[in-house]
């Protein structure tokens, strides 16, 4: 019902329906609010050099993780926001809560402390990855982990970092609304980056994809074994062993992922988030012979796990939400829960 014009409930002559603030932050006030909190973080760090001898690397690590962490989340906590942040006109949200919970506040603080000191000693990690296999291994994953740091909030829809996904949180402008909803949050991210869509339904997201591989082990205890085997071969210093128990690991997750998929349409970790994996041509699950080459695919990379950040980076960047082992095998991981509700 239309209120009468003039009336006290009508807007006044000329109104015009503000413009919804868009929840994403801008790209380059995030950049500037990580290059401030950056700063003063490099300052922290200094000063717990000036306290902790240098021959006592541990202490300082562990000083310098639960400083940068505290700054995090402390003024998350009582100001919403890190000093980056307020100065560039940004906070930071609990989705679907008014206030920021403390477990929530330090979760992303720690996430975003590896983040912070993976770049801090990037410089340094790049100078030992050519003095040995160790500093070369070292180093990798230290510059992995910074390179996926600014990745994860380079190519997230609405600028959502890996320290915001686990947290359930969201960097938003000081003007957006007080509450961020899900709905709106999933509303918007969809309207930023559209998914694909198959004959049978929407490629499933990488966040739920993510969920489903964490999933996978649930119920598959002999891989579990063979994992745990290979990880204390190498905590015994049994390389040959550990390598032997590997490559059997990798052989056994072919066979289970290849029965799955081909009989079931996906693992438990797909089932759990609605997704199935299907036959992109004819919408059923795949033939053994796909199933078998999609997780040849995905094992070569979870054998060499240095490949991993490639997988993450393909699928982060895919215009058609399918990975290199879809591709492979001509399949796509449909959500069927749209459909479903």
């Amino acid at each position: 019902m239309t209120a009468p014009l003039g009336s006290p409930w009508s807007p006044p002559t000329g109104w015009v329906r503000p413009t919804p603030v868009p929840l994403a932050a801008p790209f380059g006030r995030r950049i500037g609010a990580r290059l401030i909190d950056l700063a003063l973080g490099l300052l922290v760090l200094w000063v717990i050099t000036r306290f902790v001898p240098g021959d006592r690397l541990l202490g300082r690590l562990v000083l310098g993780f639960s400083a940068l962490a505290a700054y995090e989340a402390l003024f998350v906590l009582q100001l919403r926001a890190t000093p980056g942040k307020l100065a560039t006109g940004l906070r930071v949200a609990e989705v679907g809560r008014p206030r920021i919970d403390q477990v929530t506040a330090w979760v992303r603080g720690a996430i975003t402390t590896v983040g912070t000191l993976a770049v801090v000693v990037t410089p340094a990690a790049l100078a030992v990855m050519a003095d040995s296999p160790e500093g070369l291994l070292v180093g990798g994953l230290v510059v992995m982990v910074a390179g996926a740091s600014f990745l994860s909030i380079a190519t997230a829809p609405l600028r959502r970092g890996a320290a915001d996904r686990v947290a359930g949180t969201i960097v938003v402008p000081f003007e957006a609304p007080e509450v961020v909803d899900a709905a709106t949050v999933d509303a918007e991210a969809e309207t930023a980056r559209p998914r694909p869509r198959t004959p049978w339904g929407p490629v499933a997201t990488n966040l739920a994809r993510r969920r489903a591989r964490a999933a996978r082990l649930d119920d598959a205890p002999v891989l579990v074994v063979l994992l745990v085997a290979c990880v204390m071969a190498w905590t015994v210093d049994q390389p040959a062993l550990a390598v032997a128990l590997a490559v059997v690991w990798a052989v056994a997750l072919v066979a289970d992922e290849t029965l799955r998929v081909a009989r079931d349409g996906g693992t438990v970790g797909h089932r759990r988030e609605g997704l199935v994996v299907l036959d992109e041509e004819t919408g059923e699950a795949p033939t053994t012979g796909r199933a078998a080459a999609r997780s040849t695919v995905l094992a070569v990379f979870w054998l060499f796990p240095p490949l991993l950040p490639v997988l993450w980076l393909w699928m982060q960047v895919s215009r058609t939400g399918r990975g290199p082992h879809d591709l492979v095998a001509g399949t796509a991981v449909v959500d069927l829960a749209p459909e479903e509700a």
